[in-house]
């Protein structure tokens, strides 16, 4: 009985020779990632005793690796389906969770972690869940996989070049470039050198010159998979802006209502500085408390107008808030009005016209908010990644309308008490 792991070709070999503690690998297809590096790590790791957890975002992309490992290890190790476990002599164990729900992962030590397709991946998986296991084990990591946009993957990938315990690599298919609209063979030291570059040929030939990119010569796009473009040259906003330095300044909120799952997210900006001042977001609190959190965020900037989304639980929301005096006017999110408020915030990027707050989370749902057309109809609909938030999105688009002009609201006396509350600040 032994184990027989898949022979790796020349470009394995030597990520498998230069990998560190985090390891973060950007391949393309049929670079073979998924018996790759990662792969052999988990099983040599659990012939050692060690305990390795394998996620991938769906069960489907889960049993793929099982079959991989039962088919090398199926005669030394006992694997158990119904727990998705493979267990080996030592003691040593892989465990198999899909991670379309990142809280299946949750409760578990691990001396190593491997996963796979990580760009389609939930980032709480990895930030939440996974990361924080390998706290007291000291324990190693492979997130690998295809680019999908510049979304966590790629801001791991990037922060692993700059880390003393993290290495990245970028594999290509098969090496090639572009060059004046032609594709050229230009041989690449982590290659799959197994694969034909007629094929490459090929695929180019029939394939958006942007998916080639991305899913052959394994590229992070800006634009790829999301709608927001030169987002990181605009994330410069001071973080310790105070009301003061904006006093007599047009002062607008843009909110996005939720509750349970979804966020409340609530961006306020000065119109003279074109500066964002403040970003707060929020779920699980009341209706209530929510109205309270606002007032006190208008209070503190003195805000002179808001605009909020007045879908579903909205309306009576907003409503409360007029009745408080709060400067608000609701926002009916449409299939018609939606495109035109996200390509205004988009053109806003692309032409620097605001500073935002560099807030993680924030950057994370611009980096990753998709724009998907019908093949019916044409039409474009935006809308965040299955299981991802766009709350601060939507707060930031809706604060940005504000912004454009005053006009195209009306009057300022139809928005009620704006009246009475930019006076309360004169």
């Amino acid at each position: 009985m032994e184990i027989r792991l898949p022979y790796p070709h020349t470009g394995q070999q030597i990520v498998r020779q230069q990998a560190m503690r985090i390891n973060v690998l950007s391949a393309g297809r049929r670079w073979r990632k998924t018996s790759g590096p990662g792969f052999e790590c988990a099983v040599l790791g659990a012939i050692e005793g060690k305990h390795w957890l394998w996620g991938a975002p769906t069960f489907d992309q889960v049993r793929i690796a099982w079959n991989e490992m039962k088919q090398a290890a199926g005669s030394v190790a006992s694997f158990t389906q119904q727990r998705m476990e493979a267990t080996f002599p030592s003691g040593g164990v892989v465990l198999f969770r899909s991670l379309d729900d990142p809280d299946n992962a949750r409760g578990h030590t691990a001396d190593g972690v491997t996963i796979d397709e990580a760009a389609d991946v939930k980032p709480a998986a990895w930030y939440e869940v996974i990361r924080p296991m390998l706290i007291d084990t000291g324990g190693d990591a492979w997130l690998q996989g295809t680019p999908k946009g510049r979304n966590w993957f790629w801001r791991e990938w990037t922060a692993a070049q700059d880390r003393e315990d993290s290495m990245a690599w970028q594999a290509p298919t098969l090496g090639c470039k572009i060059k004046d609209g032609a594709l050229i063979r230009v041989p690449h030291p982590l290659e799959n050198p197994e694969i034909d570059f007629a094929e490459i040929e090929n695929i180019y030939s029939t394939t958006p010159e942007d998916i080639f990119r991305q899913e052959i010569l394994a590229e992070f796009l800006e634009h790829e998979g999301a709608v927001f473009r030169n987002i990181l040259a605009c994330i410069n906003a001071p973080l310790d802006a105070v009301p003061f330095a904006h006093q007599g300044h047009r002062i607008i909120a843009g909110i996005d209502w939720g509750k349970q799952n979804d966020f409340t997210a609530i961006s306020i900006g000065c119109v003279t500085c074109r500066q964002e001042l403040a970003l707060d977001r929020f779920n699980k609190i009341d209706y209530h408390f929510q109205r309270g959190r606002l007032a006190a965020l208008c209070d503190k900037w003195h805000v002179g107008s808001i605009l909020a989304e007045s879908n579903s639980m909205g309306e009576p929301v907003i409503e409360e808030l007029q009745r408080d005096g709060l400067p608000v006017r609701g926002f009916q999110t449409t299939a018609i009005s939606k495109p035109p408020l996200i390509e205004s915030l988009a053109l806003a990027l692309e032409r620097e016209e605001w500073q935002w707050l560099d807030i993680p989370v924030a950057t994370g749902e611009l980096e990753a908010y998709e724009r998907k057309v019908s093949p019916s109809t044409g039409r474009s609909s935006y809308s965040a990644p299955s299981g991802l938030h766009d709350d601060t999105v939507i707060a930031r688009a809706l604060m940005n309308r504000q912004a454009g002009s005053s006009a195209q609201w009306g009057s300022v006396s139809d928005l009620g008490h704006v009246e009475d509350y930019e006076n309360r600040w004169a």
